[in-house]
């Protein structure tokens, strides 16, 4: 069980220093193999008319700031995202270049802050592994210290707790680490959905 234990310990150690080696091109709170983008660039998303003003005024035009609501969710698939602003286009009576400038903006809003809602959290779930991961190099030395030989029952208590709050704080680093590749991936899914919307609105709103 003791070389079990150091085999685990070792292991941990290992992902979180390669999480570290793999931030520090970057970020030393990011633990993801994407690069760090805090914030998305309006220039890269967007060719068509200015949005300066539209970004200060969508929120008070009803029907944009309603179909926004309705397509910058991710649980609404973009080929249903992308029916909604066409047929929303098609109803235009007005300035049609402002009012899907308009869409533009809020759409870019709404993703762009639950992107770095969802970085913010990444950060957070870094440091909770990494004070995990010493957590169990603490108890690990701790237990190192205690003579597994010893006939004394309080030794023999003490290794058998240590031990299982090693078992069980290494389960959840594991089960941590198995997930943080899914968790990464989300603020790469959004800006290619921002782009995705971003594309649908200009290819309605013509030349």
């Amino acid at each position: 069980m003791r070389g079990r234990l150091h085999l685990s310990a070792v292991a941990i150690l290992g992902l979180t220093l390669s999480a570290r080696a793999a931030a520090a091109q970057n970020d030393k709170d990011w633990p993801c193999d994407q690069v760090l983008q805090p914030q998305l660039s309006v220039a890269a998303m967007w060719d068509g008319p200015d949005p300066a003003v539209a970004q200060e005024s969508w929120q008070a035009d009803e029907p944009v700031r309603q179909l926004v609501e309705r397509v910058a969710p991710r649980r609404v698939p973009l080929d249903v995202a992308k029916e909604e602003i066409r047929r929303f286009a098609a109803g235009i009576r007005g300035d049609r270049q402002k009012t899907l400038t308009e869409v533009f903006a809020g759409i870019f809003e709404t993703i762009n802050e639950e992107r770095s809602a969802i970085i913010r959290g990444i950060r957070r779930y870094h440091a909770r592994q990494e004070s995990l991961a010493k957590v169990i190099e603490d108890r690990t030395s701790k237990l190192d210290g205690l003579n597994p030989d010893s006939t004394d029952q309080a030794v023999q208590q003490q290794r058998t707790d240590i031990q299982n709050e090693l078992n069980w704080d290494t389960r959840i680093f594991d089960d941590r680490q198995r997930l943080l590749p899914a968790v990464c991936e989300q603020p790469v899914l959004l800006e290619q959905r921002l782009y995705q919307l971003a594309h649908a609105v200009r290819e309605d709103m013509g030349d």
